[in-house]
């Protein structure tokens, strides 16, 4: 690419921006299989089925430790009869594992792979299925986050101390959620969202200066419930760029200092009718390395505001109706100060009636997506109007989802994607599933409209995906397992002679994705996930860049009296930081172990710890960047009685 295209990209995307790259082909999956780790979760847990004892139930391998998912649908559904396989990051995970960030638990999940360009704050990038970073759906309370310039959403903003719980849907959702979800969607509900009254202050201090306080509060008063939450985390860091950074290679500290806080009231009004209104806003200072010299870092911003009405419309008809705008502003100060500010405007209504032994569910969305910056983009704003029909059936022993969207972008005109999903319940132990669908991508504000490097005629990014299901109740413990194939076109990559972005590559990943969750004795618990892969440039049949044809995950937690332990090992084959799998960008495998302990002091008081990286391995995950090493961190949580 040339020096200057080059230079506009750096600028104006997140360092190494994820486009469907070139890797090696996959050799025999079995064969690559049997040679890795993954192998050793899966007889791990074949050990388990053999040895587990049938008096302990369990929650299944899509495990929420709650009996609800609304993502698969948009509606309430009772967990397992979902036909989508959705994984579920409790209340109970986020406090129990001491996790410093929401991407420490995303990683632990089958088929959800992370990368991070440095510590806590610093840009991450999750990859679901093999898909890019920018394929993903994210939403706040049912409301879509991020930059409409980089295309993604920054998940390091939303602190995990205002997390209640977090759905994760993965393969196409374009039928339920529009643009971007090719790879899945991760819908974050903040804490109130479905919590019982109650009060919680948790101080926090750990390794590199870090230093948390985080408090919430919920209330109800007659047919009004209040709920206020409130985060301030600062660490000194660590320095987060290596000498294979030869462009920014500064080595100080990369500290980050960030503050949030959220607001929710609902009111019932009688009548099955309830009006709700939400707030959140968190501000971070992050230091990184943009210059050998200067001190660089960056202001952020995220902010949501949000009202939503839901209940009767007419006689058999519940109907919501939500509407919100956010927020995603970012300033960098180095030499210069710069800024870009992204706006999303989004209005929802969503009805649902029972009709046929069935449920039909209609409804319209509107968004306005705006960028304001000193950067002088061509165009600066987009409108996206779209309707949606889905249906929901059970015919005996067979379930059907049914969903399709019509999307018509100003930029670029109509799109309309669609998805048929089954499960049929064979009998109590076994459960097949089967599903087909579409999805797109539009194009970010960057790749459309930069100055000097953006390319006004790219076109959606598209995708069609099959995949094949079981899951299985034997002995007290849950089992899952998904074959998918998703294939995908249209791809924006950089095209010689001029470097453009350009709809020209081919891109693909058939894999197998394994979970499994069960209880040994009465007091130990078990969740196992792994997964194996093929991501690859299609055109060239090489690896994606970044991502790895294995990984894997082992949760394991025990409680003795008053005293919770646990650990977390996450297992990681080889990837490639290139576009020609160079011997320079090879990162190797790898498998970090966390250790996490609780102890009920009384019935308010509890102390938490938490080691990351217990033996302390050195490995990438991004070229050029650390990653953390050993770090211990300790709590100290009051729940008083209210």
């Amino acid at each position: 690419m040339p020096a200057g295209k080059r230079a506009a990209a750096s600028a104006s995307l997140r360092p190494f921006p994820s486009f469907p790259d070139r890797g090696g082909l996959l050799k025999s999956p079995l064969i690559m299989f049997l040679r890795t780790p993954v192998a050793l979760a899966v007889l791990l847990s074949a050990h388990a089925l053999a040895t587990a004892q049938s008096s302990s139930s369990s929650s299944s391998a899509t495990d929420t430790g709650t009996d609800y998912v609304v993502t698969a649908a948009r509606a309430v559904q009772a967990l397992g009869t979902q036909v989508r396989p959705v994984q579920v990051i409790t209340a109970e995970d986020i406090r129990q594992s001491g996790a410093g960030s929401l991407t420490d638990l995303l990683r632990t999940l089958g088929g959800v792979e992370v990368t991070s360009n440095g510590g806590i704050g610093h840009s991450s990038s999750v990859f679901m299925r093999g898909a890019n970073s920018d394929h993903t759906v994210v939403l706040l309370d049912g409301v879509r986050i991020g930059s409409v310039t980089l295309g993604s959403a920054s998940l390091e903003s939303i602190p995990l101390a205002l997390i209640e719980r977090v759905e994760v849907l993965a393969g196409p959702s374009s039928s339920l959620y529009g643009a971007d979800a090719i790879g899945g969607v991760i819908q974050i509900f903040t804490k109130g969202a479905k919590r019982s009254p109650g009060a919680s202050v948790l101080v926090t201090a750990g390794n590199d200066g870090l230093r948390q306080l985080s408090g919430s509060y919920v209330a109800r008063h007659g047919d009004t419930d209040i709920s206020l939450g409130a985060n301030v985390l600062s660490t000194d860091g660590f320095n987060v760029t290596t000498p294979a950074n030869t462009f920014s290679y500064n080595p100080d500290r990369d500290g980050f200092l960030q503050r949030g806080a959220n607001a929710r009231v609902v009111q019932q009004l009688g009548g099955g009718h309830q009006v709700s209104a939400h707030w959140l806003r968190t501000s971070g200072k992050l230091h990184y390395d943009g210059s050998k010299t200067l001190d660089t870092y960056t202001n952020q911003q995220t902010q949501l505001a949000a009202l939503q009405w839901q209940g009767p419309l007419l006689e058999g008809v519940n109907s919501e109706v939500r509407v919100g705008r956010t927020w995603d502003k970012g300033e960098t100060v180095t030499a210069t100060t710069g800024h870009i500010d992204s706006v999303q405007d989004q209005a929802s209504w969503i009805n649902r009636v029972n009709v046929g032994g069935g449920t039909l569910t209609a409804g319209a969305e509107w968004l306005r997506q705006s960028v304001d910056s000193d950067t002088a983009y061509d165009v600066t704003s987009r409108r996206v109007s779209s309707g949606l029909l889905g249906w929901r059936t059970v015919i005996g022993a067979v379930s059907v989802q049914a969903d399709a969207r019509h999307d018509r972008n100003s930029q670029f005109g109509n799109h309309t994607t669609a998805q048929l999903a089954t499960a049929w319940q064979v009998d109590s132990t076994w459960r097949l599933r089967a599903s087909a669908g579409t999805a797109f991508r539009a194009p970010s504000f960057n790749l459309l409209y930069y100055p000097g490097f953006g390319n006004p005629a790219l076109q959606p990014e598209r995708s069609t995906n099959f995949e094949l299901g079981t899951d299985a109740t034997v002995a007290g413990w849950q089992f899952g397992a998904t074959l998918f194939d998703n294939h995908l076109r249209d791809l924006i990559d950089y095209a010689p002679p001029t470097y453009d972005p350009a709809n020209v590559a081919k891109a693909g990943n058939r894999g197998l994705v394994f979970t499994a969750a069960g209880a040994l004795g009465d007091n130990t618990r078990v969740k196992l996930n792994a997964t194996v892969q093929n991501p690859e440039n299609r055109d060239t049949g090489m690896q994606l860049r970044r991502r790895a044809r294995e990984y894997a995950g082992v949760h394991l937690t025990h409680q003795i009296g008053a005293v919770g332990v646990g650990a977390d090992w996450t297992l990681v084959g080889e990837r490639f930081d290139s576009a020609s799998e160079s011997a320079t960008s090879r990162m190797g495998g790898y498998g970090l172990l966390a250790a996490f302990a609780n102890w009920r002091l009384t019935p308010e008081w509890q102390l938490e710890g938490r080691v990351a990286n217990l033996a302390n391995k050195s490995y990438t995950t991004a070229i050029g960047y650390a990653s953390p090493g050993r770090a211990s961190q300790i709590s100290l949580r009051w729940t008083p009685a209210l």
